[in-house]
């Protein structure tokens, strides 16, 4: 495979995401879903990675990271896919790949792109109209970033305190509903 484009600098924010082969399903079972954010919440930890916002949406994800000090980007998404790829396939009795390809990963340069990703990613559920307010959604880390669940261990508070609290982050989501 060619050279990833962007490098992973400790420090510094990146939206990951991915999509199930042939734009199919990644969570085939809805206990799949604890699963692959069990298998995110280890590996982050185990690789250096800070998750700040996730989303697992059908058949796609979205996940907005910060690389710690000898965190490893690459390291982290080839345990993550390749572990739940194997579980997946187990459960399922069958072979062969379940996401589309490698990851993908794009630099967060500036806090503008960083609050816009935040409501992209928590409004994701809405704008694909699986459900009409992000609080209804269970499979983001949404809840927890405006207080109101304590489920997936993400690092959250810095999206918190970059919008001034949970309730301003709130607002903010929620303000994107009209646009």
């Amino acid at each position: 495979m060619p050279r990833r484009l962007v490098t992973a600098a400790p420090g510094e924010y990146y939206h990951i995401y991915n999509r199930g082969a042939m734009r199919m399903l990644l969570y085939f079972q809805p206990e799949m879903y604890s699963l692959f954010l069990r298998l995110m919440e280890r590996y982050a930890e185990m690789c250096g990675i800070s998750v700040l916002a996730v989303c697992l949406m059908p058949n796609h994800f979205h996940l907005l990271v910060r690389v710690e000090r000898g965190g490893d980007v690459a390291e982290f998404m080839k345990r993550l896919c390749g572990r739940y790829s194997v579980i997946v396939n187990t459960i399922l009795k069958r072979t062969g790949t379940i996401f589309e390809g490698r990851y993908h990963m794009r630099h967060v340069h500036d806090d503008r792109y960083f609050k816009a990703l935040c409501r992209y990613i928590h409004l994701n559920p809405v704008r694909s109209a699986i459900v009409n307010r992000p609080e209804l959604y269970g499979h983001s880390n949404y809840l927890e970033c405006v207080g109101r669940r304590n489920l997936i261990h993400t690092s959250h508070e810095i999206i918190t305190s970059m919008f001034g609290g949970a309730k301003a982050y709130e607002m903010f989501v929620l303000d994107g509903l009209d646009k």
